[in-house]
């Protein structure tokens, strides 16, 4: 069973590939929640449960939705075949980007918030040319005193019920906090820190260094949102 999806079929990754920024990506997609019968977004709230990105393009389908499910079953029932799996296919990735003379972009939580560097610390080592990146809500590996691997690089995701979490991350200036609008057009500034769009692409570490803002249009369901998981202008 395949395990990664290529940038080039999800809408948001796909814009990275064509940016000319020299990346090529994948992402690893599991059943978010606890969708499969296990919890793989721990931090997650109600409005970022609802609202989740399982709902927006080809999430919606039942066969994406099996897929995810097949996927994050292996990973908890069959941890060594799964990562196995992980590591053929990165390597096969990695060998791809050599050749297309492109830099190995690789986000393992597409739709799903797993501490990979407590879960998996050597995957970091086996692949040190890869960039890995992801979102996430879980708050203690945002702060200063955390240390996460040199080619991992993180974005805190506010959701209605961290707020204070969001300030304390923005106010130390490390990690920047993605949050989501209803509209493309989002303030210029949030509670007085400075915004820029990552919907342009998916490249997160390429991002201005901490104490800014990612802004996010609504998707799927999150456009019905209701709960302040989504921010109103």
């Amino acid at each position: 069973m395949k395990l990664f999806t290529d940038g080039e079929s999800n809408a948001k990754t796909a814009k990275s590939e064509k940016s000319g920024k020299g990346y090529s990506t994948k992402l690893l997609h599991l059943a978010p929640a606890k969708e499969s019968g296990f919890e793989v977004c721990a931090s997650r709230s109600k409005g970022c449960t609802m609202a989740c990105l399982y709902t927006a393009g080809r999430g919606r389908f039942d066969a994406t939705k099996a897929a995810r499910i097949r996927r994050t079953l292996m990973f908890f029932k069959e941890r060594e075949a799964f990562k196995a799996q992980i590591v053929k296919e990165l390597t096969a990735f990695v060998k791809r980007c050599e050749k297309l003379d492109t830099i190995p972009a690789v986000r393992m939580n597409g739709t799903s918030d797993i501490v990979w560097e407590k879960v998996w610390p050597e995957l970091f080592t086996l692949f040190p040319t890869i960039t890995f990146y992801d979102y996430t809500k879980h708050l203690k590996r945002c702060l200063a005193s955390y240390q996460l691997p040199d080619n991992y690089h993180l974005t805190f995701s506010r959701s209605e019920e961290n707020d204070d979490a969001v300030l304390k991350v923005l106010n130390a200036g490390r990690i920047n906090v993605a949050v989501v609008f209803d509209t493309k057009k989002p303030p210029i500034s949030w509670n007085g820190f400075p915004t820029y769009s990552a919907d342009d692409d998916d490249l997160r570490f390429l991002d201005p260094k901490g104490g800014h803002v990612a802004t996010l249009y609504a998707k799927g369901e999150g456009k019905k949102d209701l709960s302040g998981f989504v921010v109103l202008t």
